[in-house]
């Protein structure tokens, strides 16, 4: 059975129901506070990776170059080699270009891109870097995407029309064989339809649906009582993490007056609170720039 969300998600596996218990904490260590009010789960990316590919393709090129000038004066009856090392020393060129670009983003981007789902308001707070949107659509990072790189966007979307999907795909190994890796993906809809917004990656998982069940049922199973009498456990930041949503980027101060009011927004305790706030801080979008 397809997906019901058009256009659907490469690699697609299945779409998740909000039905399911609350899953095992255990499970659920991505979750950096869970309060009355609002749960905020992590989005950490790993931070080596793109150095280490960065500085391996650099090097690779800087031999390429090398070895392109030695076959071009050492050894005049190899000149094919030459035309060879050439094209090879473009191709990786472009490799490296579009690397480059990943490495820059990784060194100015927060270490976490967190979601706020708050269960007294039925409202979900995405914290989006503009750069993350371009790489997912696989846009070529031109010059002037660079600009961009330090730019952030909350978007806010109504919980009725969030919805998640598993992705699947299959890794070869390099040492033989091959696994399946999982990611758990946010669906953010039209209201009162499948047609996808925007697909949102959460994290990978080895869990499957546990880690949507415990997001479902911490926004749908009895919302208008403390969390523990809910079948939930309270979750409190960690020390290194005790920060507010919107300071997620400690280098980058935050002075727009409606950010702090999405901050307030996203932690209200009702409805009622929402709307004051919202009329108070002038919050009539739905995407805000972070700047």
């Amino acid at each position: 059975m397809p997906s019901r969300y058009k256009p659907p998600l490469p690699k697609w596996k299945s779409d998740l129901s909000k039905g399911g218990g609350p899953g095992t904490k255990h499970y659920a260590s991505y979750i950096a506070c869970a309060t009355d009010n609002y749960l905020e789960i992590y989005r950490k990316r790993k931070i080596i990776v793109p150095y280490f590919t960065f500085f391996l393709f650099g090097s690779a090129e800087i031999l390429l170059i090398s070895l392109f000038f030695y076959f071009l004066t050492e050894l005049k009856l190899y000149w094919f080699m030459a035309i060879i090392y050439f094209f090879a020393t473009i191709g990786l060129g472009l490799v490296l270009y579009v690397n480059f670009f990943t490495f820059l983003f990784y060194q100015f981007a927060p270490a976490s891109s967190p979601i706020r789902f708050n269960r007294k308001t039925g409202k979900v707070y995405l914290y989006e870097a503009v750069v993350m949107e371009r790489m997912s659509k696989k846009i070529w990072p031109l010059l002037r995407t660079f600009k961009d790189l330090n730019k952030f966007h909350i978007k806010v979307y109504d919980w009725k029309n969030f919805h998640a999907v598993l992705q699947r795909y299959t890794v070869v190994n390099a040492q033989g064989g091959s696994f399946e890796e999982s990611i758990l993906v946010g669906v953010a809809c039209e209201p009162n339809s499948y047609k996808v917004i925007e697909y949102i990656y959460i994290r990978k998982t080895d869990y499957f649906t546990e880690d949507w069940d415990w997001i479902c049922h911490f926004m749908g199973w009895d919302t208008d009582k403390p969390l523990d009498q809910a079948g939930l456990e309270y979750i409190d930041y960690h020390p290194r993490d005790a920060e507010t949503f919107m300071q997620v980027k400690p280098r980058l101060k935050i002075t727009s007056r409606q950010i702090e009011g999405l901050d307030k927004a996203s932690k209200a305790g009702s409805k009622e609170e929402l709307a004051q706030i919202e009329q108070e801080y002038e919050l009539t979008k739905t995407v805000y720039p972070v700047e």
